[in-house]
């Protein structure tokens, strides 16, 4: 008997547990960005301004990094750290470290009017193409 209920309380404990999910699945994205090899490409080059919601999905063979940077640079004027190969990231409101080859991630983000860089700051990837422009209004 004893053997019965404590199995019981393992099952009813595995199965609470794995019914609870990530929080934010069940939320549709508000902008979708495609990273690839050397380049990000957004479904929208506007967005309105609030709550957003960014599903990323890495079609790459590596695994990349996806970071929202507020600023009124060209996407393709960002300062480079000659040392470290990556573009500096002041105005960073967001970001997404390690998203594997192959993954779909989301990243949750209240954002204000302006202009945005979204990039991939793994070291030489944002000076080979791995940015874009994204106008919030």
């Amino acid at each position: 008997m004893r053997i019965f209920v404590s199995l019981t309380a393992v099952v009813l404990l595995v199965t609470s547990a794995c019914a609870a999910g990530p929080a934010d699945t069940s939320e549709a994205a508000t902008l979708i960005a495609d990273l690839s090899d050397y380049k990000i490409v957004v479904d929208h080059p506007t967005i309105a301004p609030g709550h957003v919601v960014i599903g990323i999905r890495n079609h790459a063979s590596m695994a990349h990094e996806f970071k929202v940077i507020k600023t009124d640079l060209a996407p393709d004027q960002l300062p480079v750290d000659g040392g470290t190969a990556k573009a500096r990231e002041d105005g960073k409101v967001g970001e997404l470290l390690n998203v594997v080859a192959g993954a779909s991630r989301k990243l949750v983000l209240d954002l204000v009017p302006g202009k945005y860089v979204l990039i991939c700051n793994v070291a030489g990837h944002y000076q080979l193409g791995m940015r874009v422009g994204l106008e919030v209004k």
